[in-house]
């Protein structure tokens, strides 16, 4: 027999596969575990017990599924909102929010299905059922959930049946007028041009000189003191050419409500070279109503300078305050599958494309039966009442809402189905297609010849990332650095696995994301400009995802860690440092249980930014206790380290207390009934029971303590894999071996709580080092080499189990099995 000395002092690679457990000439072989359960991985190449979870609240409806979402303004401003059903609540650095609550539309049953995007205060929130809602945060404590109001689209795609759109009405600040004064309201010049109304007469072949020189004014006025808001207007030139040289060159357009005091809403200058009937359109800013509207112009009258001419101006009026008109199709089909137009369609836009050769686009305010609707016309005044029959309706309706959602170079985009929808740059209310470098843009998602829909899009380095269930595409600008405009763009297909409808991670230099069995993690990799490659991260650890992925969640400090529920319950955790080729999976079970499980169930995960510079990892827990259950929102806390054993906190739901020294500690009724673990002022209390009012209190003759963790109890545990250190004559694995001791190598340990187990034998052998243990009870952190005896038999295979039991830390930095072999 030989006695063997294996040293493993690197864990990096975590919890490996069954399947791998006799794989001993793989290189990661070494820097595995065959368990690691309530330990984590670290980078340094060591395990650590993980930190406990802190009670934040309980849930509104404890009944109810519940998610957690981010909204993180900055890393000094974050929150983690609780969705619930029919609810959002707000939390931030432990603890709600005041008393916010916000009534929202979204059920239990869609809660994981939302996606949502933020900018600084706003988040964008979307689901294929719902229409999309903005929330936004105009205070600590204010907080409001309204419909996203998109000004234009977008479209399906345009009509092609014989159906028509008639509109009832121009859109126009000023009617059509057959005088000076009818049909209502009155035209009027600084000349007092008689046939001055024409330019309000909607005709294009007639026409107005409106001075006899090189500049004047004309207005109209609204009856009964009406008042109305401007914010576009188009000007045509008469249609003869030499007519045209006498249209204006600069002007103003300014509003009154008395007809003596002017404000100006708009100027122009350098408005020459009109060519015959010529039109030309603006915008600008305004909200103000006016009862007069006039157009002061000057510069024209062409090369003799006389005779100032034109045949149109044509105000509009501001949709959000114009009387609806109808709008009346000549058939169903073409609408709505042939059904027509439905109650549904109400809030829906619809594009028409007018006989100038421009589009509109109004919003359905209202439904009168399948052919007729009301709607309010946005942007410019139509210029006739023609049928349209180039229509596009809106593509957001129940069930074709917007389905993912991301930022990418200042334009808001959304994904549905096999599409994508890019904003106008800066401009996220702005959908309207064009084809200007700013405008807004629609792409059509061919997926490689495959009908893949779309689950997630993502931004990136250089290209908009689009998750499909087929793999992932990168669309971007077609050259190097060139940005995504409607017209320069490519996309691009990778050899990537296929995704679920889970949102992905930014992990620093990859993305990680859930392939779509749900049962595996892949991480993403740009190789190149807008090329990017998968690996299957878990592929060794394969037997953890496998359980079923519910969500994903980042923390970037103190250490590099993905988050991931499981169907199972389980939290699991992933290592995530590829550059130091630190890529190891762990999984935990949280203190408590839930029917039938000796573990609590994880169902949601989201991490934010925290107060002390490490990310807080938010929780939603669901246990049973007092016999009914009961879910809570839990924050992992930050490891310990390098402090004092009193503050370590090493339980689950707790609580902490800080204060007078005191024998009783209320305030977890949260955890009425249930048994917990107290470290009171460093001293280990194991198995104390809540009191129905919430209280704990320490057994008798115990030492009033002012510092107190408390909470439900968990264990860490590691099993190891048989080491091959080789024999004589070849590999030991697979002979007979027996354990003689254990040699551990810790930092910050309480060896108190830390036992060793052969694989063969069912006893656990403690750490005993009696000194360890201070003379008033309270237990110390050792940092150095202990060896534990082991009751081993030949069977066992060199492998053992180790375990910490106590609400106190455990570091492992190596282990040595000192066993004897078969030679």
């Amino acid at each position: 027999m030989t006695t063997l000395y294996p040293v493993q002092d690197v864990f990096t690679r975590g919890e490996i596969s069954p399947r791998l457990h006799a794989r001993a000439s793989l290189d990661f072989y070494r820097a595995a575990l065959a368990r690691c359960e309530n330990f984590v991985t670290l980078p340094h190449g060591g395990i650590r017990k993980r930190g406990g979870t802190y009670f934040a609240g309980e849930v509104k409806i404890s009944a109810k599924r519940t998610r957690l979402i981010p909204f993180i303004f900055s890393a000094d401003q974050a929150y983690a909102l609780e969705f619930g059903d029919l609810y959002i609540r707000v939390y931030a650095y432990g603890a709600r929010v005041g008393s916010v609550e916000v009534v929202s539309p979204y059920l239990e049953a869609d809660l994981f299905d939302l996606a949502y995007v933020q900018s600084a205060d706003q988040m964008w929130i979307t689901h294929r059922d719902y229409p999309p809602k903005v929330l936004t945060r105009t205070a600590h404590t204010a907080w409001t959930l309204s419909d996203y109001a998109i000004d234009d689209g977008p479209y399906d795609d345009i009509n092609n049946t014989a159906t028509t759109l008639t509109p009832a009405a121009y859109g126009s600040f000023v009617p059509r007028m057959t005088s000076l004064t009818a049909p209502s309201g009155t035209v009027s010049s600084q000349n007092a041009t008689a046939d001055a109304w024409e330019l309000f007469d909607k005709s294009s072949k007639t026409g107005s000189v409106i001075s006899s020189g090189t500049g004047a004014w004309v207005q109209y006025r609204l009856a009964s003191s009406a008042r109305k808001v401007c914010n576009a207007y188009w000007v045509q030139a008469n249609g003869a050419a030499a007519e045209s040289q006498d249209m204006p060159t600069q002007w103003e357009v300014q509003g009154s409500n008395d007809g003596s005091t002017w404000v100006t809403i708009d100027s122009r200058q350098g408005q020459t070279g009109w060519a015959a009937s010529e039109r030309r359109y603006y915008e600008f800013f305004n909200k103000t109503a006016f009862e007069y509207l006039r157009w002061d112009a000057e510069g024209g009258g062409g090369p003799d300078s006389t005779n100032m001419s034109l045949a149109e101006w044509a105000p509009n009026e501001d949709g959000d305050l114009m009387m609806p008109f109808n709008l009346t199709a000549s058939s169903t089909v073409g609408i709505n599958g042939g059904t027509g137009f439905q109650t549904s369609d109400v809030g829906r836009a619809v594009r028409l494309f007018a006989s100038d050769g421009r589009w509109r686009w109004a919003k359905i305010v209202s439904r009168t039966s399948t052919t007729i609707v009301t709607v309010r016309l946005y942007g410019h005044a139509l210029p006739d009442l023609n049928p349209v029959s180039r229509w596009r309706l809106g593509t957001l309706v129940p069930g074709k809402y917007m389905e993912g959602g991301s930022l990418y170079e200042e334009r808001l985009a959304f994904s549905r189905k096999f599409s994508v929808y890019a904003s106008a740059t800066g401009d996220f209310d702005n959908f309207a297609l064009g084809e200007k470098d700013d405008d807004a843009l629609e792409f059509i998602q061919a997926g490689g010849g495959q009908a893949n829909d779309i689950v997630w899009i993502a931004e990136s380095d250089g290209a908009l990332l689009i998750g499909t269930s087929g793999g992932v595409r990168a669309l971007s600008g077609s050259g190097i650095d060139e940005a995504l405009t409607p017209t320069s763009f490519k996309n691009r297909r990778s050899r990537t696995f296929g995704c679920a409808r889970i949102r992905p991670v930014d992990a620093g230099q990859s993305f990680l994301y859930v392939t779509r069995s749900r049962k595996s993690i892949a991480e993403l990799t740009q190789t190149a400009q807008s090329r990017f490659t998968s690996d299957d991260v878990g592929q060794i650890s394969e037997h953890i995802p496998k359980l079923g992925v519910v969500e994903l969640a980042f923390q970037t400090d103190p250490d590099p860690l993905l988050w991931f529920p499981l169907e199972n319950g389980e939290l699991g955790g992933y290592t995530h440092q590829p550059s130091q080729e630190v890529r190891g999976m762990h999984r935990h079970r949280l203190g408590g249980g839930f029917g039938g499980s000796k573990w609590a169930v994880v169902e949601s995960a989201t991490a934010t930014p925290g107060q002390n510079g490490n990310d807080d990892l938010w929780l939603v827990v669901k246990r049973t206790i007092g016999g009914v259950t009961r879910r809570t929102i839990e924050i992992k806390t930050v490891p310990f380290e390098y402090g004092a054993i009193a503050d370590a906190f090493e339980v689950d739901c707790g609580l902490t207390y800080t204060g007078a020294a005191v024998t009783t500690v209320g305030g977890a009724a949260h955890l009425a009934g249930q048994s917990v673990d107290v470290l009171a002022d460093g001293k280990v209390y194991r198995g104390l029971t809540v009191s129905g009012s919430g209280s704990v209190t320490l057994p008798a003759g115990s030492t009033a303590s002012a510092k107190w963790q408390l909470g439900l109890p968990y264990a860490a545990g590691a099993d190891t894999l048989e080491l091959d250190v080789g024999g004589r004559d070849g590999s030991i694995i697979g002979r007979r071996k027996k354990v003689a001791k254990v040699m551990l190598s810790l930092l910050e340990t309480d060896t108190t709580g830390l036992d060793v187990q052969s694989f063969m034998r069912g006893r656990w052998e403690p750490v005993r080092m009696p000194s360890i243990v201070a003379p008033d009870g309270r237990a110390t952190l050792f940092t150095g080499n202990v060896e534990v005896p082991i009751d081993d038999s030949w069977e066992g295979q060199g492998r053992v189990r180790i375990r910490h039991v106590n609400p106190t830390p455990c570091t492992i930095r190596a282990f040595t099995p000192v066993f004897d072999a078969e030679s």
